[in-house]
Parts: structure tokens; C-alpha cells; sequence
């Protein structure tokens, strides 16, 4: 006999035989063997003589006195010892590396008469399946948004440092529909959260009765299963918003089945996709994911009719509620000295943003929230930034408005090219052309000229153009031109002195023999 027949299939061999009284007609009108016939009806005998009784029980019972008695001791044995074990070896899977085979391994080597490894692995999926039942819910279209940090981050690269920054990746979902949307964030720090719930709103374009999250600290101040505290922040949020906060209980992750399995599905059509690829801000890394949202909203379901975004806009977001005008937004305030660099600085991120020089040394209010920087002097706006996003310390944001001439000058001259200071020099005219050549060409390198060409042009402000070319002409009639020579030109004032003849080369004059009447 080498499957054991159900309860109720004993009963019909029972009641068969009852009205045969006879093993071989019985098996006949059944189908099965003869042995098999014999061998129940014997087993049922030793249970109860009358068979008839034991048909009036119920399978349960049947099934607790036909086979608890007629198990082996071995059997017995065996499983009393796996349960004593079992608790142990839960505990024992949760620990990095450890998998059922070692567990049976080392189950076998303590009990070598206990269960072989596919004996071992039914009675602890059956076992731990009693212990760890789930339950089918329905979710009410529109009601919960469910959110939750990924556990694995993208990244990109900033193109200044070649550092690869990476980012948390916020995924929101409504459990009916099981639309999706998710968000690369700088961390998950309070502000980078409440930036991820208002753009997880603003994709939904409505807002739900209740947003749930696990405990996460940007989340709730204290954890209760009962009434868990909120930020102030999020409580805030809650307010603008007329929603309800709700946190899932500590360490019971299918209170957000949902999302903690569309996690997984973003991997599959969100990380895996674009794992090749190369991004280098946030921005071009959220909106890229944004495409392979799109693609995820608008698959057809495999098991049902239509998809994510159908099912969400004929269900669910007729039954939520419009988002105000105005997104929340976090804003905070600071005190701070406009620097001499006329920079004020965001403490929190180290970066800094420049105002008028005008205003150095004076107090300003800056107002600043995920987006922008207000900065506020004597309670007048004076500028607004766009915030910076990356981690990095100490960058600058810099309108070359706000810088005092010269700064914007020396700003210019970083980037000139010789180009610009021979147009400059065609202006003056052409000597002054003629020296700005030579001075560039006497560098290895042209860039090492720059300095010496802007100090040449500059001259032309303390005296005038018209001095300028001429101490330029004096110095290419010498072949020979430097900033030095030319400014001493015109501070000795020479420039204005009529040139001297040549005492040294002989004039042309008919009485004067050349050197052809000696040849």
C-alpha cells in the first residue's frame, strides 16, 4: 500500500464492504486491489470492532483514531524531536548564510535517525505555514497610499568631481489599483521625504484618506501600535492636506503588503532596465525612471483585464479628493552675514548664494525650501536662487550681477582667447596690433601672454589710444615690444618726443661712395 487513502475514501471501502461482506467483490465493485481492501477493513477492526460505528464518526475523528494510533514509535518519535527543534531553527534561517540544507545537515549528524532532507523540508513548510498565515484583503479604491524606501539605491555621477552620489529611491503605491510611482531622493531625511510624499501626491493628482509608511524616522517620533507620534513636519503636511497619518506596526511589514511587494516589481522594471545607463543629476535620473513608470502603469495585468493607470482612473480617482493650489513646502528660516564675498550661506547644506556686493556686511533673513532661496535685506527680496541639489559641500551659486566691475572683468579675462585681445588691439591701430602679435607669439604658450597683453590695453585707460599706438610705434620701429618697455615709454613721456636719426648707419647723399666703388 503505497499511498495512504483519505478519510473519506476509507469510508467508502468500509461501507462497500459492509454491504459485500467479501474483499474480492468489494475491491471488484471499487477498482482497487484486494490487499488494499483487506487492509484497511483489518486496520479499521483493530480501531473498532464494529464498523459500522466508525462510520458514523466524523472524518476528523476517524482520521485522529485510525492514523494517531497506527503510527510507528519511530514516526512519533521523529516528529516530537522536529518540533522540539523547530523554534531553533527559525531563529537559526534568520542569520546571514544559514539555509534549510546546513540546518538538516546538522539535524541529521545530532539525530541520524530523523527525516530525510525532502521529509525534513515538508514538515517545516507545513509547520511554519501554520505559524505564518496570510490573509486576502480587499482595499477600498482611493482610500490608502502605502509608501516606503527601496532598500537598494540608484546613482549618478557629478560631472565637476566624477563622484557618484548616490540616492534613495521613495516608492508610493494604492493597493486597489496597484498604481505606481517612485522618486530618487538625495537621503531620507525629513525634508527629502515630505518633497517625496508632495511629488508622489502631485502624480496621483488626488489625494487619498490615509497615507501609510512603516516607522521610518523622518515619519514618526514614537513608534505605538495604537496611536504612534508624527513629526511636526509630516503632521503639517497631514493639515495642508486633510489626510490621515497612519504607521504600520513595528516589524509587520504586510501591513503594507503592497508596497513592500511592489518594491520588488520596481526593481524588475525600473532598476534592472536602466542599469547600464549613465546619468549626471538627479533630475535626468528621476526622469527617467518617470519613463519606465510609464511603462509599468500602462502594462496590460497578465491574470485580468486592463492595467494600473485604467484601473486607477475609473475607480479610484473619481472617489479622491482634488490637491489644493499649492503643494506643501517645507520652509525654513535663517539669520545670516553677507559675506565679503558677497555670499550668504544654507549652514545645513554648506552651500552658498550670492547677493548684490552692495549688501556686504549686512544681516539677511534667507527663507529656503526643497526648491528655492529667498534672501531678505531690511524685509526686501533681494535675489532668489534655485536650490542645489547634490551633497556636495561648499558649491556656489554666483550671478555675475552681484559682482563688484573689476571682479567681472577678472571673471572675463579667465576665459579670453587671443582673439579677444587682437580686436582689441585693431581698435588702437596698428602698431598697437603689431605688439599685441608680438607679445603672443613670444609664449609657449599664448595663454601665458594674457597677462602681459591686458596690462599693454589697460594702459590705453591712463593715458589714451592715441599715446598708446604711438609708444607702440616707437617699439616697433625697435622691433622689440614688452608691457615694460611700453609703459615706460609712457610715463617718461617719450611717446611725444620726435624720433632721433641713426648715428650709426650712414646716410644717402650723391657726394657719398658706396661700398660698390671699392669692389
Amino acid at each position: 500500500m503505497a499511498k495512504v487513502k483519505r478519510m473519506n475514501q476509507i469510508k467508502t471501502i468500509l461501507s462497500c464492504y459492509l454491504r459485500t461482506n467479501n474483499f474480492k467483490q468489494t475491491a471488484r465493485i471499487l477498482g482497487v486491489s484486494k490487499n488494499t481492501i483487506k487492509t484497511y477493513v483489518n486496520k479499521c477492526k483493530r480501531v473498532e470492532p464494529d464498523l459500522n460505528e466508525l462510520l458514523n464518526r466524523s472524518d476528523k475523528e476517524l482520521a485522529e483514531l485510525f492514523y494517531d494510533n497506527h503510527k510507528s514509535s519511530l514516526d512519533l518519535k521523529r516528529l516530537e524531536d522536529f518540533n522540539v527543534r523547530f523554534p531553533y531553527w527559525v531563529k537559526e534561517l534568520r542569520r546571514v548564510g544559514v539555509t534549510r540544507q546546513l540546518l538538516w545537515r546538522e539535524y541529521r549528524i545530532a539525530y541520524p535517525e530523523g527525516y530525510g532532507y525532502s521529509q525534513f523540508c515538508e514538515h517545516f513548510k507545513r509547520i511554519a505555514g501554520r505559524r505564518d498565515l496570510t490573509m486576502s484583503l480587499k482595499h477600498a479604491p482611493g482610500e490608502v497610499m502605502q509608501v516606503d524606501f527601496a532598500g537598494k539605491k540608484l546613482s549618478y555621477i557629478d560631472r565637476q568631481t566624477g563622484e557618484v552620489i548616490d540616492c534613495e529611491v521613495l516608492v508610493a503605491v494604492f493597493p486597489h489599483s496597484q498604481k505606481t510611482f517612485a522618486i530618487a531622493l538625495p537621503s531620507q531625511k525629513i525634508n527629502d521625504f515630505v518633497h517625496g510624499l508632495n511629488q508622489s501626491l502631485y502624480f496621483f493628482g488626488g489625494l487619498p484618506q490615509i497615507i501609510l509608511s512603516d516607522n521610518l524616522r523622518s515619519y514618526v517620533t514614537r513608534a505605538d501600535r495604537y496611536e504612534p507620534k508624527f513629526t511636526d513636519l509630516c503632521n503639517q503636511l497631514a493639515s495642508h492636506y486633510e489626510v490621515q497619518l497612519k504607521a504600520t506596526r513595528v516589524r509587520k511589514p504586510k501591513d503594507k503588503a503592497s508596497v513592500e511587494n511592489m518594491v520588488t516589481t520596481v526593481y524588475k522594471r525600473v532598476y534592472a532596465p536602466i542599469r547600464n545607463e549613465i546619468f549626471y543629476s538627479i533630475e535626468d535620473l528621476n526622469s527617467r525612471i518617470q519613463e519606465q513608470l510609464a511603462i509599468h502603469n500602462n502594462e496590460s495585468f497578465q491574470k485580468k483585464d486592463g492595467n494600473r493607470s485604467e484601473i486607477y482612473s475609473n475607480f479610484e480617482r473619481p472617489l479622491m479628493r482634488d490637491l489644493p493650489h499649492d503643494l506643501f513646502e517645507v520652509k525654513k528660516i535663517i539669520k545670516a552675514k553677507v559675506r565679503v564675498d558677497y555670499h550668504v550661506e544654507i549652514g545645513e547644506d554648506r552651500h552658498f548664494y550670492s547677493v548684490p556686493y552692495q549688501y556686504c556686511g549686512k544681516q539677511a533673513r534667507v527663507i529656503y525650501t526643497q526648491q528655492t532661496v529667498e534672501v531678505y535685506i531690511d524685509n526686501q527680496r533681494v535675489v532668489i536662487h534655485s536650490r542645489l541639489k547634490d551633497k556636495n559641500k561648499y558649491r556656489r551659486v554666483t550671478c555675475k550681477e552681484h559682482m563688484p566691475k573689476n571682479h567681472q572683468e577678472w571673471l572675463k579675462a579667465k576665459g579670453r582667447k587671443p582673439s579677444y585681445f587682437i580686436s582689441i588691439a585693431e581698435q588702437v591701430g596698428p602698431s598697437t596690433h603689431w605688439v599685441i602679435n608680438k607679445i603672443l607669439r613670444s609664449g609657449i604658450h599664448p595663454a601665458q601672454t594674457f597677462s602681459s597683453c591686458e596690462g599693454v590695453l589697460q594702459l590705453r585707460n591712463k593715458y589714451s589710444n592715441e599715446r598708446l599706438e604711438n609708444a607702440c610705434h616707437r617699439c616697433q620701429l625697435n622691433d622689440y615690444a614688452s608691457y615694460t618697455k611700453i609703459k615706460n615709454i609712457l610715463k617718461r613721456n617719450l611717446d611725444q618726443v620726435a624720433q632721433q636719426s641713426d648715428l650709426f648707419n650712414s646716410i644717402d647723399h650723391e657726394n657719398i661712395r658706396g661700398p660698390q666703388a671699392y669692389s
